[in-house]
């Protein structure tokens, strides 16, 4: 009976030990979760924060880069405004030179113009030519080769 009894108790032994083996490993997996739960979350937030950063970082450099950029476009605009005001004003003092130029051509042409019909014009005496005649050239003989018997 004994045995029957030292069976018993080491069966009710072994049901004890597989409980808490059992209970052991909900426990580890339960704290686990929790763990990794909260890594999750610590990682969540941190990765947040990482892509906020990254975004004023970024921000900052584009606003920077457009800055220069802006200053950069003015200085060539104004650049390209003073250089077409220089090239206006040269073309306006050339066009003013022509202009000038074709009013003194103009003015010495209608002095000449109305110098002109005070002269008499004179006309020219057409002259006839008295056309020649060639003498038509000489027709060529042709000599004809004859052959040796």
């Amino acid at each position: 009976m004994q045995d029957n009894n030292g069976n018993v108790v080491l069966e009710a032994i072994e049901n004890v030990k597989k409980n808490v083996q059992q209970n052991v490993k909900n426990v580890k997996s339960t704290v686990e979760t929790l763990v990794s739960d909260v890594n999750v979350n610590q990682l969540k937030s941190q990765i947040k924060k990482i892509v906020k950063d990254a975004q004023a970082d970024l921000s900052k450099i584009v606003d920077r880069d457009i800055s220069t950029a802006k200053k950069k476009i003015a200085a060539e605009k104004a650049a390209l405004e003073k250089e077409i005001k220089k090239q206006s004003g040269i073309a306006k003092k050339f066009i003013e030179s022509q202009k000038k130029e074709v009013a003194a051509l103009q003015a010495k042409l209608e002095k000449l113009m109305k110098a002109a019909p005070a002269k008499k014009a004179t006309k020219k005496v057409a002259t006839k030519k008295v056309a020649t005649k060639k003498a038509a050239p000489k027709k060529a003989t042709k000599k004809v080769a004859t052959k040796k018997r």
